[in-house]
């Protein structure tokens, strides 16, 4: 029985910076999450690959590939679609193309917790056929 609505989600965080990366961790496993990180792009394309999520977290403006473009790499990849939260301090036009690229919702830092929570225990979209 779930206590909290991100009881058993697994969640894997891309996020560039270590502080805020560390923080998100730590907040969303209080909230009863799984959560997997990544630094990067490639670590976190990697690591899609070898499991499934119920949610990619990501921040846009990360050092090696643009969130967007990870967004694709993760949702023609994954055997079973996560819900995409991007979590930016970037606004337009990077806002309509992680949208375009598949992200379900955006928020602009500094995020407010609840809608994020809110966002994060949504159900996804339809799954990725096998």
């Amino acid at each position: 029985m779930k206590t909290s609505p991100l009881d058993g989600t697994r969640i894997l965080l891309v996020e560039d910076s270590a502080d805020t990366r560390e923080a998100f961790a730590r907040l969303l496993e209080m909230e009863g999450a799984e959560v997997v990180v990544a630094a990067d792009a490639r670590e976190a394309a990697d690591i899609a690959r070898s499991g499934d999520f119920d949610v990619l977290m990501t921040d846009l403006g990360l050092p090696d590939i643009s969130g967007d473009a990870l967004i694709s790499t993760v949702l023609s990849t994954a055997r079973r679609r996560p819900r995409v939260v991007v979590v930016t301090g970037y606004g337009e036009p990077y806002v309509t193309r992680a949208r375009s690229a598949g992200a379900d919702a955006v928020l602009l830092k500094p995020v407010v917790w609840r809608r994020l929570l809110a966002q994060l225990a949504a159900p996804a979209d339809q799954p990725i056929a096998a």
